[in-house]
């Protein structure tokens, strides 16, 4: 991704979290605000609701009196009027007119007045003249004032009836002149429509109306509808719940100010009613619910908005993003055209004219470049010249130096010839002993060596010898050495002499400081007696005909060249027919693997003891192949030397054949 659309995609980025964020904020905020004024109508339209349903308790008791009061003013001023007009001698047709004129003018609707027998002869309403107490059906109420003539006007104030569609209310007074019965009624209904839309019904038709609210009731509080419970639409959800219902109870027990909880998708505002000293029955809590939904779906509308919002934003950010990168990555592209060039060897400083006119960092980092893209240039066409030069100079030097390394290759392999030349070119063949040798040397020339030399018919020199280092010097030394032993090597001389002689040659007259580990033994067909003596050489054993591996009797002394005139000692073995003597040199026991474990001697016993008869040849060639499985891939560093000698006949049988 180029630095251009990195650069796009974080100002576009950036656009974009800031969108979101703002309009999650305001989402969260509107959501929140829409919730606590949700919450505020329902505590304050249930507040209302309490508050009306406890002043309305006492209305209609209070306009009850009232009206009872004007009744009875009306019932007594009819029976003074009464009075007058018959004191008047006004027949009572027009006394019942004049009434009906007073109901007409706004009087009591209507007006009775017995005699003292308790017949209805004066009245406003046509129709026969009722009998109060025993003509039930004419009476214009029923349980009149039977046996009530002498009580007080106040007693006589009767609960509304309901006749002729009227929902009348009267009031009685005794005559003022005589026993009778003063009775006047008036039409109450409509106050009581009056009553009813001023109290709880009538706010909760109001409440409703306004939609601001979903449902209210008025609950006792044993839960049960006690003015009404009204619902709208669909989205209210029906009566109240079984839960709303609980909390009503609870709250009208615990009383206390307006609660709000939750119920399913709506609030239910509780605000309990003081029911006053005869509370049986009355309402003791106000129920709103109100719709909950609301802030939901402010906050779907606000990410709407807000994602329409982000879309129209990201479309301006990406457009101003692309414009404003490829002006200001315009001199970085131009700088990279530049680093082309001067890597391709055509880099032309014009190009950069309109980076360097620039006044911002890009203006000075285009001036910088081409100067040093300049300075680049004339130094890379000094360089070439001069590269020439070294070239020319340096193929020379080179074939020189081919050359020698030929001549080095073809005197290491001259040396490598004669040091090949100076190993036995065949070993001694017999129907009594085997013999069998094997030279891997890491070097072109190699320091290690062996020899075989038959001393007269019977005995048979055996020589085995490692010279520490390699190369040169260490060929140096093994001719040394081998010159020592050979000068010496005669009938009757010990093997312990051979390397007092081969030490003093070597400590007297070797410019190099080495050494050499040596193994000399004679060994004597005839018997199968081997004298040997070593010369700091480990690794010589003695496998024997069941297959039993047994290192040599160490006798001896140190490595030639360390220490002169250093006594050396012997040791006499005695080989038995199908016994086998190995001998190797320290790149077979020093040779390490992958894990710097060297191959030692006590792997070397275990491959001796893997084949019980085994020819000299595959006995040698046995050892080599585990070394080299040994050093794994990494191969062998050191010379790698083994000598094999098998005894074939029996002491006895070769005797007689020699015989």
């Amino acid at each position: 991704m180029t630095f251009q659309q990195r650069l796009i995609l974080l100002v576009t980025g950036l656009v974009l979290l800031a969108v979101a964020a703002i309009t999650a904020a305001l989402a969260w905020t509107t959501q929140g605000a829409l919730s606590a004024r949700i919450e505020s109508d329902g505590r304050m339209t249930a507040g209302l609701l309490a508050r009306a349903a406890t002043q309305t308790r006492d209305i209609p008791r209070d306009v009850e009196i009232l009206l009872g009061e004007r009744l009875l003013s009306e019932a007594t001023l009819t029976a003074h009027l009464v009075a007058l007009a018959e004191t008047a001698k006004l027949p009572p047709k027009t006394i019942s007119d004049r009434l009906k004129q007073i109901a007409e003018s706004g009087g009591p609707d209507e007006m009775w007045i017995t005699d003292n027998r308790g017949r209805a002869y004066l009245h406003n309403l046509p129709g026969a003249d009722p009998l109060f107490g025993q003509d039930s059906k004419a009476q214009p109420r029923h349980a009149a004032y039977t046996g009530l003539l002498n009580r007080t006007p106040v007693s006589l104030v009767s609960d509304a009836a309901v006749e002729g569609g009227k929902l009348m209310k009267f009031a009685g007074v005794a005559g003022v002149d005589k026993q009778r019965i003063v009775q006047v009624g008036a039409d109450v209904k409509r106050l009581s429509e009056i009553a009813k839309k001023a109290g709880p019904d009538g706010l909760i038709d109001a409440l409703l109306a306004s939609r601001a609210v979903d449902a209210a009731w008025l609950l006792d509080r044993e839960g049960r509808v006690v003015a009404r419970g009204a619902v709208i639409g669909e989205a209210g959800g029906g009566p109240l719940s079984t839960a709303g219902t609980d909390a009503a109870k609870a709250a009208a027990v615990a009383g206390g100010d307006v609660r709000v909880v939750s119920d399913g998708d709506s609030l239910l505002a509780l605000a309990p009613i003081k029911t006053g000293t005869n509370g049986q029955g009355a309402p003791a809590v106000a129920v709103v619910r109100l719709p909950a939904g609301e802030p939901a779906m402010m906050l779907r509308r606000q990410l709407k908005i807000g994602g329409l919002l982000g879309v129209v934003v990201l479309g301006l950010g990406v457009y101003s993003s692309v414009r404003f990168a490829r002006r200001q990555m315009a001199p970085v592209e131009r700088l990279s055209e530049a680093v082309a060039a001067v890597e391709a060897g055509r880099f032309n400083p014009f190009t950069l004219n309109e980076a360097t006119e620039r006044n911002d960092e890009f203006g000075r980092l285009s001036r910088v470049f081409r100067s040093m893209a300049l300075e680049a240039t004339a130094r890379e066409e000094t360089l070439d010249s001069q590269l020439l030069m070294r070239s020319a100079e340096l193929e020379t030097k080179s074939e020189k130096l081919s050359a020698a390394e030929h001549l080095i290759e073809e005197e290491q392999r001259a040396a490598r010839d004669v040091q090949t030349s100076l190993l036995p070119r065949q070993l001694p063949a017999g129907r009594d002993s085997q013999y069998f040798a094997a030279l891997a040397p890491a070097h072109m020339v190699s320091g290690d060596f062996y020899d075989v030399i038959e001393l007269d018919e019977r005995t048979v020199l055996l020589v085995m010898v490692g010279v520490s280092g390699g190369g040169v010097p260490a060929a140096f030394l093994m001719l040394m050495v081998r010159g020592a032993i050979r000068e010496l090597a005669r009938p009757g001389v010990s093997p312990a002499a051979l390397l007092a002689g081969a030490n003093e040659r070597l400590g007297s007259e070797s410019p190099f400081d080495g050494f050499a580990t040596a193994f000399v033994a004679v060994y004597d067909r005839v018997t199968g007696s081997l004298r040997h003596a070593a010369a700091g050489l480990p690794g010589a054993c003695l496998i024997m005909a069941d297959g039993a591996v047994t290192a040599l009797i160490e006798a001896g002394g140190p490595a030639l060249g360390v220490r002169k005139t250093a006594p050396y000692a012997e040791a006499v073995t005695v080989l038995n027919q199908d016994d086998t003597l190995f001998l190797c040199t320290d790149g077979v026991l020093h040779t390490t693997d992958a894990q710097r474990a060297p191959f030692a001697a006590e792997r070397l016993g275990v491959v001796l003891q893997q084949g019980r008869v085994l020819s000299a040849r595959d006995r040698a060639e046995m050892v080599l192949r585990a070394v080299e499985a040994h050093a794994g891939p990494d191969g062998v560093s050191g010379d790698l030397l083994c000598l094999v000698l098998r005894r074939l006949l029996p002491v006895a049988a070769e005797g007689e054949t020699l015989a």
